[in-house]
């Protein structure tokens, strides 16, 4: 009995140390934690006509909108008509992607080409020839990136084309590595990502801001060509959009006044992961590897060593699996789906592991007492855990994986 008594002392001291230590833990990472700093630049949808949802029927499931930044509200709305009709000068803007590929998640970033073409009217023509540039030096492909060569228009005739209406038109051509703005992380392994492609006024001085020009997004004619929806191996694609923003920098570039606004053009092509082409890859192993666990109470008590084998086993697997997918991924600041669902299983490993060392002790203190009531009754007890543990694991884990899905933010 004072053997007894002394185990359950120091089994009790043991249990406070570990709950110091994860507190102490806690306290300790809380305290180094940095807070992400929000960027001072912001995106507002304009009330340009748009195509914004090429996906109508799939946005209710998963929330996904190739929307960026927030929409005017109440009297904006008013207020943005009223700039756009007043606006001096006036680009119709489209964009045709021919070919989309080379996705790197772990950037995040695409390749690209395809066209985009300008129609503007006499009075922005008679503003380039005043300042003696062309439209091209005046237009930004905001979200390119640098590789082998910088992503520029290239225009494919000398000069801009006089149309029969006396508009001017231009036709560009673009190709290069552009970076990944919107993705649905959170989600992952089902996920969701929009490939940009951000074209902006560029003009510092403010002639062009966004009460001077503005862009019109040319729905009809825009679209994606043959390999810009296939081009992805392993992606389905979702359709694309084209919509205006405003585009307000935190800044006036030191040239006084108030902060700078620009009309910006997001051209973008949605692709989403099949769903169960993301399960039977990536969730079925780790599914198979978590039946081990709850099945190890069914081997034969007296096969201690083989039942806390296991777990240990199990352990070292889903480490395996678990860096195996993260390769695919950016350092993310956050928790993925999949990453939950890990943390889960691993919790549930660790318990098991622990629960068959409690049981392996049980078994060693009945073998060495004596026959009668007190012994069959710690062997029932140790039997009913044996059966009731399976059923506790699938209903915490069942309980567990559908709140964390169900806290992932709608639409990230």
């Amino acid at each position: 009995m004072t053997k007894i008594r002394r185990r359950r002392k120091w089994n009790f001291l043991a249990i406070v140390s570990v709950v110091l230590a994860a507190l102490l833990l806690i306290v300790g990472i809380s305290s180094l934690d940095v807070d992400q700093v929000p960027g001072r630049d912001s995106l507002r949808l304009s009330s340009a006509s748009r195509a914004l949802n090429t996906s109508l029927d799939r946005l209710p499931r998963d929330g996904w909108s190739s929307q960026r930044g927030e929409s005017l509200s109440g009297s904006e709305i008013q207020a943005d008509l009223d700039s756009l009709n007043d606006a001096k000068y006036h680009v119709k803007l489209g964009v045709y992607s021919n070919s989309t590929y080379d996705l790197d998640l772990s950037v995040p970033s695409f390749s690209s080409s395809g066209y985009v073409w300008l129609r503007w009217e006499q009075p922005l023509q008679d503003y380039l020839e005043a300042n003696d540039n062309s439209l091209e030096e005046h237009i930004l492909l905001l979200n390119a990136l640098l590789s082998d060569a910088e992503p520029v228009l290239h225009p494919v005739q000398d000069k801009p084309a006089t149309l029969s209406d006396g508009t001017y038109y231009q036709l560009y051509t673009y190709v290069g590595r552009f970076f990944i703005d919107q993705a649905s992380f959170r989600s992952f392994p089902f996920l969701t990502i929009g490939l940009p492609i951000a074209i902006e006024a560029d003009d510092v001085e403010g002639g062009l801001g966004y009460s001077s020009l503005r862009f019109e997004p040319d729905i009809r004619n825009s679209g994606m060509g043959l390999y810009a929806g296939t081009g992805i191996i392993g992606w389905l694609n979702r359709g694309w959009s084209i919509a205006e923003y405003r585009h307000n920098y935190a800044t006036n570039f030191g040239l006084g006044g108030l902060d700078r606004d620009y009309s910006l053009i997001v051209y973008d092509i949605t692709f989403g992961t099949s769903a169960w082409s993301a399960f039977w890859r990536l969730m079925l192993p780790l599914l198979v590897v978590m039946v081990m666990v709850l099945l190890v109470f069914k081997i034969r008590p007296d096969e201690q060593d083989a039942r806390a084998g296991i777990p240990v086993t199990v352990l070292l697997t889903l480490v395996f699996l678990q860096q195996v997918y993260r390769g695919e991924l950016p350092d993310l600041p956050f928790l993925t789906f999949l990453d939950q669902v890990y943390v889960i299983a691993y919790v549930i490993t660790l318990f098991a592991f622990v629960l068959l060392v409690w049981i392996g002790r049980r078994y060693a203190d009945m073998e060495s007492m004596p026959l009668g009531e007190s012994r069959d009754t710690l062997s029932r007890r140790l039997e009913t855990l044996d059966e009731v543990w399976p059923l506790m694991m699938v209903l915490f884990c069942s309980i567990a994986v559908f709140t964390a899905w169900y806290l992932i933010p709608s639409g990230t």
